[in-house]
């Protein structure tokens, strides 16, 4: 009877070592896969990603060729763009309910702006972010006590203890590229920084989402505003005497309408 009870005892341990490796060497596809599948259904858009390297030993790694798809309506293929994401998370926190990531730092990405009417292309997937939250939040209380489910993996919590952005660039489209031309490429991004993000409240992974676009929003449409006022201070009274796109692409950026 010992020796059956070990042999099953050695089957099990193996069994474990196995799934271990096995969760190691495709943590990465597992990654890859889930930013794809939630991805458009948080932002309503394109969402990619082309590979993940993440030690599950560690929790650090990249995430590479990251691309956020332009909702439609909008010229611009992407909204935004990054080869290099590098990311920290905390293992221990894996199987709990609230994944602890403790660092996201996105290096160099290209943000391409535009507008539309009385809004914008970041505005516009936040907005539809928002809407996921809600249709979530209208899950979850219409779940009668039982576990909510949802296509977004909103039943999942998640801390970001660190998120930052450094040198990234701003490309303008549309009208505003015709407006702008030439200085309309590759206008510098504020540094981003923000800290403890769901820590004192949870926070669905579509909620952190939707607050680090809001930041990025208020820092891209901040600065092309201000590109826009240093622009018209060099061209002076010829600004006012711009018509057509041009005119109005710039004048939108003071309150005015397309």
């Amino acid at each position: 009877m010992k020796k059956y009870l070990f042999i099953g005892g050695g089957v099990i341990v193996v069994a474990v070592i196995a799934m271990i490796i096995l969760a190691v060497m495709n943590l990465g596809s597992i990654i890859k896969t889930a930013t794809e599948t939630y991805g458009p259904k948080i932002t309503k858009t394109e969402v990619k990603l082309g590979s993940a390297d993440i030690s599950i030993l560690s929790g650090s790694g990249t995430l590479k060729d990251f691309l956020l798809g332009n909702p439609k309506g909008f010229s611009m293929p992407e909204a935004l763009s990054c080869g290099t994401i590098r990311v920290k998370v905390d293992t221990g926190s894996l199987t709990s309910d609230t994944i602890v990531i403790k660092e996201i730092y996105i290096d160099g990405p290209v943000i391409s702006y535009e507008k539309k009417g009385g809004t914008d292309n970041f505005q516009t997937i936040l907005a539809n972010i928002q809407k996921t939250v809600a249709s979530d939040e209208k899950a979850a209380k219409s779940s009668s006590g039982a576990e909510p489910k949802s296509d977004t993996g909103a039943e999942k919590k998640v801390v970001i203890e660190d998120f930052v952005v450094k040198n990234g660039k701003i490309n303008l489209g549309g009208s505003l590229l015709n407006a702008f031309g030439d200085q309309g490429m590759g206008i510098s991004l504020p540094d981003i920084h923000l800290t403890d993000i769901g820590k004192d409240k949870e926070t669905t992974p579509a909620e952190a989402f939707a607050i680090v676009l809001k930041q990025m929003t208020g820092d891209v449409g901040g600065t092309v505003t201000e590109v826009g006022k240093q622009l018209k201070e060099q061209v002076g009274k010829a600004v006012e005497g711009v018509t057509g796109k041009a005119g109005s692409a710039i004048k939108g950026l003071f309150g005015g309408s397309e």
